[in-house]
């Protein structure tokens, strides 16, 4: 991976080499990686972001899992005024992390709503700090209001009698009056 398409927060861990007691994780982003993960999420800014769980094998060198937990402090801008908008987040994280081998034996994909999201470990790694920003763009609040911002109103329904239609068939009625 080049210095230019690196994720904005790097946290490679190898799968295939994970001891049999798992290992305890803790992603703390610097100043500058919490801005430029501010600059891809199009926030204002990223005041705290961090990341605490257990990395843990499920099938020696095949499989992993990881469990975690989220907290983010940030600001977004208000959809409404552009505001800025203070928001905390503290979410949960369970992904099942797969290496290719193993994710190329699974023949049919199922589909449940309680079971772990799944990532591919390419050659065995896994990006654990992608996969955490990724985890914080699905909490955002996808429409942050401002206190006391309201959306501005709407203009009144016209009644539907009131609007005359334009008749698709008029111009083959002035052709047909031609002739």
């Amino acid at each position: 991976m080049t210095e230019s398409n690196r994720p904005e927060l790097h946290r490679p861990f190898d799968i295939v080499s994970l001891p049999d007691g798992g290992r305890h994780i803790e992603i703390s982003p610097s100043d500058a990686e919490r801005d430029a993960i501010a600059r891809r999420l199009d926030l204002l800014a990223v005041a705290d972001f961090a990341v605490r769980g257990r990395l843990d094998p499920l099938r020696r060198g095949r499989s992993a899992i990881f469990n975690g937990r989220m907290t983010a402090a940030l600001t977004q801008r208000c959809i409404i005024t552009g505001d800025p908008v203070d928001a905390a987040i503290d979410e949960e994280i369970h992904v099942r992390l797969l290496t290719e081998d193993e994710s190329d034996k699974r023949t049919e994909v199922e589909i449940d709503a309680d079971e772990d999201d799944l990532e591919i470990a390419e050659e065995g790694i896994v990006d654990l700090g992608e996969i955490c920003v990724q985890y914080l763009a699905i909490a955002l609040d996808p429409y942050p209001r401002a206190p006391g911002a309201q959306a501005p109103a709407l203009p009144e329904e016209v009644d539907s009698a009131d609007v005359v239609k334009p008749n698709p068939f008029a111009v083959l009625k002035k052709l047909k009056d031609k002739t």
